[in-house]
Protein backbone atom coordinates (compact mmCIF):
# COMPACT_ATOMS: atom_id res chain seq x y z
CA UNK A 1 0.00 0.00 0.00
CA UNK A 2 1.13 3.38 -0.77
CA UNK A 3 0.56 6.01 1.71
CA UNK A 4 -0.29 9.70 1.40
CA UNK A 5 2.57 10.91 2.20
CA UNK A 6 4.04 8.64 -0.45
CA UNK A 7 1.94 9.56 -3.31
CA UNK A 8 2.58 13.38 -1.97
CA UNK A 9 6.28 12.98 -2.39
CA UNK A 10 6.29 11.27 -5.89
CA UNK A 11 3.71 13.80 -7.08
CA UNK A 12 6.36 16.39 -6.23
CA UNK A 13 8.98 13.93 -7.17
CA UNK A 14 7.22 14.29 -10.89
CA UNK A 15 7.02 18.02 -10.79
CA UNK A 16 10.35 18.67 -9.63
CA UNK A 17 11.66 16.03 -12.21
CA UNK A 18 9.72 17.56 -15.19
CA UNK A 19 11.36 21.00 -13.89
CA UNK A 20 14.76 19.50 -13.87
CA UNK A 21 14.47 18.71 -17.49
CA UNK A 22 13.41 21.72 -18.59
CA UNK A 23 16.75 22.94 -16.96
CA UNK A 24 18.75 20.19 -18.39
CA UNK A 25 18.38 17.83 -21.39
CA UNK A 26 17.88 14.28 -21.01
CA UNK A 27 21.30 13.35 -22.38
CA UNK A 28 22.85 15.88 -19.99
CA UNK A 29 21.41 13.91 -17.06
CA UNK A 30 21.46 10.52 -18.11
CA UNK A 31 24.91 10.83 -19.68
CA UNK A 32 27.12 13.28 -17.53
CA UNK A 33 30.07 11.76 -16.07
CA UNK A 34 29.33 12.62 -12.13
CA UNK A 35 27.14 11.66 -9.30
CA UNK A 36 23.67 13.70 -10.09
CA UNK A 37 21.19 13.49 -7.47
CA UNK A 38 18.34 16.17 -6.44
CA UNK A 39 16.05 16.33 -3.18
CA UNK A 40 13.66 18.23 -2.25
CA UNK A 41 13.71 20.67 0.82
CA UNK A 42 12.63 17.72 3.26
CA UNK A 43 15.59 15.97 1.95
CA UNK A 44 13.92 13.18 0.03
CA UNK A 45 15.72 11.82 -3.30
CA UNK A 46 13.89 12.88 -6.05
CA UNK A 47 16.66 12.34 -8.90
CA UNK A 48 18.96 9.51 -9.00
CA UNK A 49 21.48 9.20 -12.72
CA UNK A 50 23.10 6.62 -13.35
CA UNK A 51 26.72 7.54 -12.33
CA UNK A 52 24.96 7.44 -8.77
CA UNK A 53 23.63 4.21 -9.49
CA UNK A 54 27.29 2.99 -10.40
CA UNK A 55 29.36 4.61 -7.47
CA UNK A 56 26.69 4.15 -4.90
CA UNK A 57 25.77 0.60 -5.81
CA UNK A 58 22.22 1.81 -4.52
CA UNK A 59 19.78 1.67 -7.72
CA UNK A 60 17.29 4.78 -8.67
CA UNK A 61 14.15 2.44 -7.18
CA UNK A 62 15.47 1.94 -4.14
CA UNK A 63 16.74 5.33 -3.00
CA UNK A 64 13.43 8.13 -4.43
CA UNK A 65 10.79 8.97 -2.61
CA UNK A 66 12.62 8.63 1.09
CA UNK A 67 15.33 9.41 3.14
CA UNK A 68 16.85 6.02 3.72
CA UNK A 69 19.93 7.00 1.53
CA UNK A 70 21.41 9.22 4.19
CA UNK A 71 21.44 6.33 6.81
CA UNK A 72 22.81 3.93 4.29
CA UNK A 73 25.83 5.96 3.23
CA UNK A 74 26.81 7.52 6.63
CA UNK A 75 25.64 4.61 9.15
CA UNK A 76 27.28 6.65 11.81
CA UNK A 77 25.07 9.06 13.15
CA UNK A 78 27.11 11.95 14.03
CA UNK A 79 28.46 11.90 10.60
CA UNK A 80 25.24 11.71 9.05
CA UNK A 81 23.92 14.48 10.95
CA UNK A 82 26.49 17.15 9.81
CA UNK A 83 25.98 15.75 6.37
CA UNK A 84 21.94 16.42 6.56
CA UNK A 85 22.76 19.67 8.28
CA UNK A 86 25.08 20.81 5.16
CA UNK A 87 21.95 19.85 3.11
CA UNK A 88 19.40 21.44 5.12
CA UNK A 89 21.50 24.93 5.06
CA UNK A 90 21.83 24.35 1.44
CA UNK A 91 17.51 24.27 0.97
CA UNK A 92 16.80 26.79 3.99
CA UNK A 93 19.50 29.60 3.58
CA UNK A 94 20.24 29.16 0.03
CA UNK A 95 23.88 28.72 0.50
CA UNK A 96 26.04 27.28 -1.99
CA UNK A 97 28.52 24.28 -0.69
CA UNK A 98 31.22 23.95 -2.99
CA UNK A 99 34.06 21.57 -3.17
CA UNK A 100 33.77 19.66 0.33
CA UNK A 101 34.65 16.26 1.21
CA UNK A 102 32.51 13.31 2.69
CA UNK A 103 33.29 9.76 2.91
CA UNK A 104 30.59 7.43 2.00
CA UNK A 105 29.73 3.49 2.51
CA UNK A 106 28.40 1.66 -0.63
CA UNK A 107 25.95 -0.89 -0.37
CA UNK A 108 29.06 -3.37 -1.51
CA UNK A 109 30.59 -2.26 1.37
CA UNK A 110 33.44 -0.13 0.21
CA UNK A 111 34.41 3.08 1.15
CA UNK A 112 34.55 5.94 -0.71
CA UNK A 113 35.45 9.37 -0.80
CA UNK A 114 33.00 11.80 -2.95
CA UNK A 115 34.05 15.54 -3.66
CA UNK A 116 30.30 17.06 -3.65
CA UNK A 117 29.32 20.55 -5.28
CA UNK A 118 25.55 21.51 -4.22
CA UNK A 119 23.10 24.49 -4.89
CA UNK A 120 19.51 25.04 -4.45
CA UNK A 121 17.30 24.50 -6.86
CA UNK A 122 14.44 27.96 -7.29
CA UNK A 123 10.82 27.66 -9.46
CA UNK A 124 9.53 30.36 -11.49
CA UNK A 125 8.21 32.33 -8.76
CA UNK A 126 11.81 32.08 -7.04
CA UNK A 127 10.70 30.04 -4.53
CA UNK A 128 12.74 27.03 -3.27
CA UNK A 129 11.93 23.48 -3.70
CA UNK A 130 15.12 21.52 -3.13
CA UNK A 131 18.64 20.97 -4.25
CA UNK A 132 21.16 19.92 -6.88
CA UNK A 133 24.55 18.12 -6.05
CA UNK A 134 27.05 17.41 -8.24
CA UNK A 135 29.51 14.39 -6.87
CA UNK A 136 33.23 13.45 -8.32
CA UNK A 137 34.55 10.19 -6.84
CA UNK A 138 38.35 10.98 -6.05
CA UNK A 139 38.68 7.97 -3.99
CA UNK A 140 41.65 6.62 -6.25
CA UNK A 141 43.35 10.16 -5.94
CA UNK A 142 42.85 10.32 -2.01
CA UNK A 143 44.40 6.94 -2.24
CA UNK A 144 47.77 8.16 -3.95
CA UNK A 145 47.68 11.05 -2.00
CA UNK A 146 47.75 9.34 1.24
CA UNK A 147 50.35 6.43 -0.32
CA UNK A 148 52.73 9.76 -1.19
CA UNK A 149 52.32 11.72 2.14
CA UNK A 150 53.46 8.17 3.59
CA UNK A 151 56.49 7.56 2.01
CA UNK A 152 57.11 11.72 2.23
CA UNK A 153 57.07 11.14 5.80
CA UNK A 154 58.52 7.52 5.93
CA UNK A 155 62.01 8.90 3.50
CA UNK A 156 61.51 12.05 6.10
CA UNK A 157 62.34 9.99 8.97
CA UNK A 158 65.07 8.13 7.24
CA UNK A 159 66.66 10.98 6.18
CA UNK A 160 65.87 12.59 9.79
CA UNK A 161 68.22 8.99 11.34
CA UNK A 162 70.50 9.68 8.27
CA UNK A 163 71.00 13.18 9.16
CA UNK A 164 71.79 12.25 13.19
CA UNK A 165 75.01 10.26 11.98
CA UNK A 166 76.22 13.31 10.02
CA UNK A 167 75.76 15.57 12.93
CA UNK A 168 77.41 13.71 15.57
CA UNK A 169 79.49 10.88 15.94
CA UNK A 170 78.90 10.46 19.90
CA UNK A 171 76.92 7.53 20.13
CA UNK A 172 74.96 8.10 23.00
CA UNK A 173 73.71 11.21 21.19
CA UNK A 174 72.99 9.15 18.24
CA UNK A 175 70.79 6.48 19.72
CA UNK A 176 68.62 9.32 21.65
CA UNK A 177 68.23 11.59 18.35
CA UNK A 178 67.04 8.30 16.68
CA UNK A 179 64.76 6.88 19.38
CA UNK A 180 63.23 10.40 19.37
CA UNK A 181 62.48 10.52 15.39
CA UNK A 182 61.43 6.77 15.20
CA UNK A 183 58.78 6.92 17.57
CA UNK A 184 56.22 9.02 16.34
CA UNK A 185 56.70 7.94 13.28
CA UNK A 186 55.43 4.27 14.59
CA UNK A 187 52.92 5.92 16.35
CA UNK A 188 54.36 4.93 19.60
CA UNK A 189 55.36 6.61 23.06
CA UNK A 190 57.63 3.88 24.27
CA UNK A 191 60.55 2.23 22.76
CA UNK A 192 64.22 1.00 23.33
CA UNK A 193 67.63 1.03 21.67
CA UNK A 194 69.99 -1.90 22.74
CA UNK A 195 73.64 -2.07 21.71
CA UNK A 196 75.76 -5.43 21.87
CA UNK A 197 78.95 -5.23 23.35
CA UNK A 198 80.91 -7.89 22.66
CA UNK A 199 83.46 -8.28 25.84
CA UNK A 200 80.43 -9.04 28.00
CA UNK A 201 78.95 -10.71 25.71
CA UNK A 202 75.38 -8.40 26.50
CA UNK A 203 72.91 -6.17 25.41
CA UNK A 204 72.78 -2.70 27.29
CA UNK A 205 70.38 -0.20 27.12
CA UNK A 206 72.10 2.29 25.11
CA UNK A 207 68.61 5.01 24.94
CA UNK A 208 64.78 4.48 25.93
CA UNK A 209 61.87 6.65 26.51
CA UNK A 210 58.58 6.51 28.10
CA UNK A 211 59.66 3.50 29.67
CA UNK A 212 59.10 3.55 33.96
CA UNK A 213 62.23 2.89 36.22
CA UNK A 214 61.09 -0.55 36.86
CA UNK A 215 61.23 -1.29 32.56
CA UNK A 216 64.27 0.45 32.86
CA UNK A 217 66.06 -1.02 35.44
CA UNK A 218 64.76 -4.57 33.73
CA UNK A 219 66.15 -3.67 30.15
CA UNK A 220 69.44 -2.09 31.66
CA UNK A 221 71.53 -5.60 30.42
CA UNK A 222 70.35 -7.99 28.44
CA UNK A 223 72.02 -11.73 28.58
CA UNK A 224 71.39 -14.04 25.04
CA UNK A 225 68.94 -16.70 25.57
CA UNK A 226 67.14 -14.55 28.23
CA UNK A 227 64.11 -12.98 26.39
CA UNK A 228 62.25 -10.79 23.44
CA UNK A 229 65.00 -8.74 22.96
CA UNK A 230 67.99 -10.99 22.80
CA UNK A 231 65.79 -13.59 20.38
CA UNK A 232 65.45 -10.38 17.74
CA UNK A 233 69.14 -9.65 17.90
CA UNK A 234 69.97 -13.83 18.07
CA UNK A 235 67.98 -14.67 15.15
CA UNK A 236 68.46 -11.48 13.19
CA UNK A 237 64.69 -10.97 12.43
CA UNK A 238 61.81 -8.99 13.31
CA UNK A 239 59.68 -10.14 16.16
CA UNK A 240 55.87 -9.07 16.74
CA UNK A 241 54.26 -10.12 19.95
CA UNK A 242 50.60 -8.78 19.88
CA UNK A 243 49.39 -9.17 23.74
CA UNK A 244 52.35 -9.24 25.88
CA UNK A 245 50.47 -10.44 28.91
CA UNK A 246 49.43 -13.28 27.61
CA UNK A 247 52.95 -13.66 26.06
CA UNK A 248 54.06 -13.54 29.73
CA UNK A 249 51.40 -15.60 31.02
CA UNK A 250 49.62 -13.25 33.10
CA UNK A 251 46.13 -13.60 33.58
CA UNK A 252 43.82 -10.23 34.46
CA UNK A 253 47.40 -8.76 32.80
CA UNK A 254 47.48 -4.94 34.57
CA UNK A 255 47.42 -2.03 32.08
CA UNK A 256 51.42 -1.44 32.41
CA UNK A 257 51.79 -5.18 30.14
CA UNK A 258 48.65 -4.59 27.98
CA UNK A 259 51.05 -3.59 25.13
CA UNK A 260 52.06 -5.09 22.06
CA UNK A 261 55.96 -5.35 20.63
CA UNK A 262 57.48 -5.10 17.53
CA UNK A 263 61.70 -5.27 18.00
CA UNK A 264 63.71 -5.28 14.95
CA UNK A 265 68.23 -6.40 14.82
CA UNK A 266 70.43 -3.20 13.97
CA UNK A 267 73.15 -4.69 11.16
CA UNK A 268 75.75 -3.11 9.28
CA UNK A 269 78.63 -4.72 7.25
CA UNK A 270 77.09 -7.98 7.93
CA UNK A 271 77.09 -8.12 11.87
CA UNK A 272 74.25 -7.55 14.30
CA UNK A 273 75.24 -4.42 16.55
CA UNK A 274 72.19 -4.13 18.41
CA UNK A 275 68.13 -4.32 18.35
CA UNK A 276 65.29 -1.29 18.37
CA UNK A 277 61.98 -1.64 20.26
CA UNK A 278 58.55 0.19 20.14
CA UNK A 279 55.96 -0.58 22.34
CA UNK A 280 52.70 0.42 21.17
CA UNK A 281 49.23 0.15 23.00
CA UNK A 282 47.09 -2.67 23.86
CA UNK A 283 45.24 -4.15 20.40
CA UNK A 284 47.69 -2.13 18.14
CA UNK A 285 48.45 -4.16 15.30
CA UNK A 286 52.39 -3.73 14.01
CA UNK A 287 51.73 -3.68 10.18
CA UNK A 288 54.23 -5.10 7.60
CA UNK A 289 54.46 -2.26 5.95
CA UNK A 290 55.58 -0.56 9.93
CA UNK A 291 57.94 -3.36 10.14
CA UNK A 292 59.59 -2.78 6.85
CA UNK A 293 60.00 0.83 7.37
CA UNK A 294 61.32 0.07 10.91
CA UNK A 295 63.53 -2.50 9.41
CA UNK A 296 65.15 0.45 7.40
CA UNK A 297 65.44 2.80 10.01
CA UNK A 298 67.08 0.22 11.81
CA UNK A 299 69.53 -0.12 8.94
CA UNK A 300 69.92 3.47 9.15
CA UNK A 301 70.95 3.68 12.95
CA UNK A 302 73.19 0.60 12.71
CA UNK A 303 75.02 2.49 9.82
CA UNK A 304 75.59 5.01 12.32
CA UNK A 305 76.71 3.08 14.89
CA UNK A 306 79.45 1.63 13.01
CA UNK A 307 80.19 4.99 11.81
CA UNK A 308 80.26 6.01 15.44
CA UNK A 309 82.83 3.13 16.71
CA UNK A 310 85.04 3.57 13.45
CA UNK A 311 85.33 7.31 14.83
CA UNK A 312 86.20 5.81 18.34
CA UNK A 313 88.69 3.49 17.05
CA UNK A 314 90.97 6.38 15.36
CA UNK A 315 90.49 8.46 18.28
CA UNK A 316 91.68 5.58 20.49
CA UNK A 317 94.54 5.05 17.64
CA UNK A 318 94.91 9.21 17.74
CA UNK A 319 95.16 8.82 21.53
CA UNK A 320 97.96 6.01 21.33
CA UNK A 321 99.92 8.30 18.95
CA UNK A 322 99.99 11.08 21.26
CA UNK A 323 101.06 9.43 23.98
CA UNK A 324 104.08 8.40 22.23
CA UNK A 325 104.04 11.90 20.70
CA UNK A 326 104.14 12.91 24.59
CA UNK A 327 106.60 10.54 25.49
CA UNK A 328 109.14 11.73 22.75
CA UNK A 329 108.26 15.37 24.01
CA UNK A 330 109.06 14.03 27.48
CA UNK A 331 112.11 12.64 26.63
CA UNK A 332 113.29 15.20 23.77
CA UNK A 333 112.57 18.21 26.02
CA UNK A 334 111.88 18.44 29.73
CA UNK A 335 114.23 15.41 30.28
CA UNK A 336 116.69 17.36 28.58
CA UNK A 337 116.35 20.16 30.54
CA UNK A 338 116.37 18.45 33.91
CA UNK A 339 119.43 16.73 32.78
CA UNK A 340 121.09 20.19 32.26
CA UNK A 341 119.36 21.45 35.73
CA UNK A 342 121.38 18.61 37.08
CA UNK A 343 124.94 19.67 35.25
CA UNK A 344 124.51 23.23 36.35
CA UNK A 345 123.47 22.88 39.84
CA UNK A 346 126.97 20.38 40.08
CA UNK A 347 129.44 23.37 38.00
CA UNK A 348 128.15 25.56 40.27
CA UNK A 349 128.04 23.60 43.64
CA UNK A 350 131.88 23.63 42.11
CA UNK A 351 132.27 27.17 41.79
CA UNK A 352 130.52 28.06 44.88
CA UNK A 353 133.63 25.82 46.79
CA UNK A 354 136.36 27.70 44.59
CA UNK A 355 134.83 31.28 45.89
CA UNK A 356 134.05 31.95 42.32
CA UNK A 357 130.95 33.94 43.08
CA UNK A 358 130.52 35.47 39.92
CA UNK A 359 130.32 32.63 37.91
CA UNK A 360 128.34 30.74 40.34
CA UNK A 361 125.87 33.41 40.51
CA UNK A 362 125.80 33.08 36.40
CA UNK A 363 125.23 29.32 36.98
CA UNK A 364 122.55 30.07 38.91
CA UNK A 365 121.20 32.61 36.50
CA UNK A 366 121.54 29.82 33.97
CA UNK A 367 120.00 27.44 36.61
CA UNK A 368 116.74 29.79 36.95
CA UNK A 369 116.35 29.89 33.05
CA UNK A 370 116.94 26.61 32.49
CA UNK A 371 114.20 25.64 35.14
CA UNK A 372 111.47 27.97 33.63
CA UNK A 373 111.75 26.68 30.34
CA UNK A 374 111.20 22.91 32.06
CA UNK A 375 108.39 24.31 33.78
CA UNK A 376 106.45 25.91 30.31
CA UNK A 377 107.54 22.34 28.60
CA UNK A 378 105.80 20.46 31.97
CA UNK A 379 103.09 22.88 31.94
CA UNK A 380 102.26 22.42 28.36
CA UNK A 381 102.58 18.98 28.12
CA UNK A 382 100.35 18.68 31.35
CA UNK A 383 97.64 20.60 29.32
CA UNK A 384 97.50 18.47 26.02
CA UNK A 385 96.61 16.19 28.40
CA UNK A 386 93.47 17.07 29.52
CA UNK A 387 90.61 14.56 28.73
CA UNK A 388 89.61 16.42 24.98
CA UNK A 389 85.82 15.63 25.09
CA UNK A 390 85.44 17.77 28.03
CA UNK A 391 86.67 21.11 25.76
CA UNK A 392 83.69 19.65 22.93
CA UNK A 393 81.25 17.87 24.97
CA UNK A 394 81.56 19.18 28.60
CA UNK A 395 81.68 17.20 31.61
CA UNK A 396 78.62 15.06 31.91
CA UNK A 397 79.48 13.59 27.88
CA UNK A 398 82.91 12.62 29.80
CA UNK A 399 80.90 11.22 32.45
CA UNK A 400 79.35 8.82 30.13
CA UNK A 401 81.87 8.48 27.94
CA UNK A 402 84.07 6.88 30.25
CA UNK A 403 81.12 4.89 32.44
CA UNK A 404 80.25 3.29 28.91
CA UNK A 405 83.74 2.40 27.38
CA UNK A 406 84.77 1.18 31.12
CA UNK A 407 82.36 0.36 33.93
CA UNK A 408 79.38 -1.00 31.26
CA UNK A 409 82.54 -3.36 29.35
CA UNK A 410 82.92 -5.06 32.75
CA UNK A 411 79.58 -5.80 33.47
CA UNK A 412 79.03 -3.13 35.56
CA UNK A 413 75.35 -1.60 35.90
CA UNK A 414 76.31 2.48 35.42
CA UNK A 415 74.06 4.97 35.83
CA UNK A 416 74.46 8.78 35.54
CA UNK A 417 72.17 11.18 37.04
CA UNK A 418 72.70 14.79 35.82
CA UNK A 419 71.03 18.29 35.38
CA UNK A 420 71.12 18.78 31.33
CA UNK A 421 71.88 22.24 32.32
CA UNK A 422 75.03 21.97 33.45
CA UNK A 423 77.61 23.91 32.18
CA UNK A 424 80.81 24.83 34.41
CA UNK A 425 84.23 26.44 33.84
CA UNK A 426 86.39 24.51 32.77
CA UNK A 427 89.23 24.40 34.92
CA UNK A 428 86.50 23.53 37.79
CA UNK A 429 85.04 20.65 35.14
CA UNK A 430 88.59 19.45 34.57
CA UNK A 431 88.91 19.06 38.52
CA UNK A 432 85.63 17.28 38.86
CA UNK A 433 86.34 14.97 36.22
CA UNK A 434 89.59 14.01 37.44
CA UNK A 435 87.92 13.67 41.69
CA UNK A 436 84.91 11.67 39.69
CA UNK A 437 87.54 9.35 37.62
CA UNK A 438 89.56 8.63 40.71
CA UNK A 439 86.26 7.44 42.97
CA UNK A 440 85.40 5.01 40.02
CA UNK A 441 88.46 3.40 39.77
CA UNK A 442 88.93 3.24 43.18
CA UNK A 443 85.37 1.31 42.78
CA UNK A 444 86.48 -1.14 39.68
CA UNK A 445 89.68 -1.96 41.30
CA UNK A 446 88.95 -2.54 44.92
CA UNK A 447 85.22 -2.35 45.85
CA UNK A 448 83.97 -6.10 43.37
CA UNK A 449 80.82 -3.54 42.95
CA UNK A 450 78.45 -4.29 40.48
CA UNK A 451 76.25 -1.29 39.98
CA UNK A 452 77.78 2.19 40.08
CA UNK A 453 75.75 5.99 39.84
CA UNK A 454 77.20 9.06 39.10
CA UNK A 455 75.14 12.01 40.12
CA UNK A 456 75.74 15.68 39.28
CA UNK A 457 73.83 18.69 40.26
CA UNK A 458 74.10 22.53 40.41
CA UNK A 459 71.92 24.74 42.33
CA UNK A 460 72.35 28.55 43.65
CA UNK A 461 74.88 27.47 46.19
CA UNK A 462 77.36 25.43 44.44
CA UNK A 463 77.84 22.17 42.40
CA UNK A 464 77.97 18.50 44.10
CA UNK A 465 79.04 15.58 42.81
CA UNK A 466 78.17 11.64 44.17
CA UNK A 467 80.23 8.83 43.43
CA UNK A 468 77.90 5.39 45.10
CA UNK A 469 78.57 1.81 44.53
CA UNK A 470 77.26 -1.19 45.83
CA UNK A 471 80.60 -2.74 46.70
CA UNK A 472 82.62 -4.08 49.76
CA UNK A 473 83.34 -1.08 51.01
CA UNK A 474 85.71 0.00 54.24
CA UNK A 475 86.13 1.56 57.50
CA UNK A 476 86.26 5.32 55.89
CA UNK A 477 87.68 6.43 59.13
CA UNK A 478 90.60 4.13 59.25
CA UNK A 479 90.68 4.68 55.54
CA UNK A 480 91.78 8.48 55.80
CA UNK A 481 93.88 7.97 58.41
CA UNK A 482 95.69 5.34 56.78
CA UNK A 483 95.86 8.41 53.62
CA UNK A 484 95.77 6.17 50.57
CA UNK A 485 97.14 7.74 47.55
CA UNK A 486 93.68 7.88 45.89
CA UNK A 487 91.90 9.41 48.60
CA UNK A 488 94.68 11.95 49.09
CA UNK A 489 94.70 12.87 45.89
CA UNK A 490 91.03 13.40 45.43
CA UNK A 491 90.86 15.02 48.94
CA UNK A 492 93.54 17.98 47.62
CA UNK A 493 92.07 18.03 44.23
CA UNK A 494 88.48 18.96 46.03
CA UNK A 495 90.32 21.89 48.22
CA UNK A 496 92.42 23.03 45.17
CA UNK A 497 88.72 23.60 44.39
CA UNK A 498 87.78 25.78 47.20
CA UNK A 499 85.30 22.39 48.01
CA UNK A 500 84.90 19.87 50.81
CA UNK A 501 85.53 15.92 49.88
CA UNK A 502 83.11 13.29 52.18
CA UNK A 503 83.52 9.86 52.58
CA UNK A 504 80.56 7.75 53.87
CA UNK A 505 81.86 3.67 54.10
CA UNK A 506 80.78 0.69 56.10
CA UNK A 507 82.21 -2.76 55.18
CA UNK A 508 80.07 -4.91 53.31
CA UNK A 509 77.88 -1.76 52.83
CA UNK A 510 79.67 -0.12 49.86
CA UNK A 511 81.10 3.35 49.71
CA UNK A 512 79.80 7.03 48.72
CA UNK A 513 81.88 9.93 47.47
CA UNK A 514 80.93 13.43 47.58
CA UNK A 515 82.81 16.65 46.87
CA UNK A 516 80.84 19.60 47.30
CA UNK A 517 81.92 23.14 45.71
CA UNK A 518 80.68 26.46 46.87
CA UNK A 519 80.48 29.18 43.82
CA UNK A 520 81.44 31.74 46.85
CA UNK A 521 84.97 29.99 46.71
CA UNK A 522 85.68 30.14 43.12
CA UNK A 523 86.93 33.86 42.39
CA UNK A 524 89.38 33.45 44.80
CA UNK A 525 90.80 30.52 43.61
CA UNK A 526 90.93 32.72 40.17
CA UNK A 527 88.10 30.34 38.38
CA UNK A 528 85.42 33.11 36.95
CA UNK A 529 82.16 31.89 36.30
Amino acid sequence: MITEQQKITRSASSNTEAHIRNLFSDSIIENVNVWLNVHDNDLNIIHWNKVAEEISGYSRDEVLGHTKIWEWLYPDEVYRKQSMSQAYNIVIENKLMSYFEREILCKEGQLKTILWNSRSLKDEQGEIYGAITFGYDITDRKHAEEALKKAHDELSVLYDVASVASESIDLNTIMKSSLDRVLPTMKSKKGAIHLWDPQTKTLYLAAHKGLSHTTITQLDLISLDSGLISQVFEQSKAVIVSDMGQLLKIRNAPANVLHTYLGVPMRAKGKALGVISVFGKAGHHFSSEETTLLTSIARQVGVAVENARLYQEAGQLAVMEERRRLARELHDSVTQSLFSLTLLAEAGQRLLRSGKLEDTEKHLTWLNETAQDALKEMRLLVYELRPLVLETGGLVTAIQQRLNAVERRAGIKAHLIADQAVELPLRLEEGLYRIIQEALNNSLKHAAATSVTVQLNTNDIGVKAEVVDNGLGFNSRAGHKKGGMGLLSMRERAEKLGGQLQIVSKPEQGTKIEVSINWAQLPALGVNL
